[in-house]
């Protein structure tokens, strides 16, 4: 009896935990498409055209000073975000529902939300950190310098999100 509680209460934590990729991806959406104008014109054509980056001349070849381009690219990623967040409320309506039922059940709801730390990971890491961060060189622009520490903040959350999930010590009921 004593373990049948154990376990429903390690289910019920990693649904819990699960619930951070949800909130970050849905919550991303939310808070883009509310102030899709302002957040183009004071973090993502700043980053794409390389306004306001001490970088030198022979770097600023990659700059995209094109308005369309920075809707386009703030959309994928808001449409990346989403789907994240899509994803692990998904995993988190699963594990909710099958908290009571078999290992196997459980655990295939508890794989999709560590698919999507495993998405949220990527999309922080790779678009923000990487290509924001080091193509784009946000970290030689004064206002955009919390890029790649907001990124990295996001992407070790969501990998510690991952490992607890994935490594749980599940099976001991």
């Amino acid at each position: 009896m004593a373990e049948n509680r154990l376990v429903y209460c390690n289910r019920l934590l990693q649904t819990g935990l699960a619930l951070i990729p949800a909130c970050l991806g849905l919550f991303a959406f939310i808070n883009n498409v509310s102030d899709w104008h302002g957040t183009v014109e004071r973090m993502v054509l700043p980053l794409l055209s390389m306004a306001d980056n001490v970088a030198a001349d022979t770097q600023g070849w990659r700059a995209l000073d094109i308005r369309f381009l920075a809707h386009l690219a703030y959309g994928f990623v808001t449409l990346l975000e989403l789907c994240m967040g899509l994803m692990a409320a998904y995993a988190v309506t699963g594990m909710a529902r099958h908290c009571r039922s078999t290992f196997a059940k459980f655990r295939q709801y508890s794989h999709i939300a560590c698919l999507a730390c495993m998405f949220g990971a990527f999309i922080y890491c790779f678009i923000f950190f990487t290509i924001g961060g080091d193509w784009f060189l946000s970290w030689k622009n004064e206002n955009l310098m919390f890029l790649q520490d907001d990124s990295l903040n996001y992407a070790t959350v969501l990998v510690i999100v991952f490992l607890c999930l994935r490594f749980s010590d599940e099976e001991v009921g």
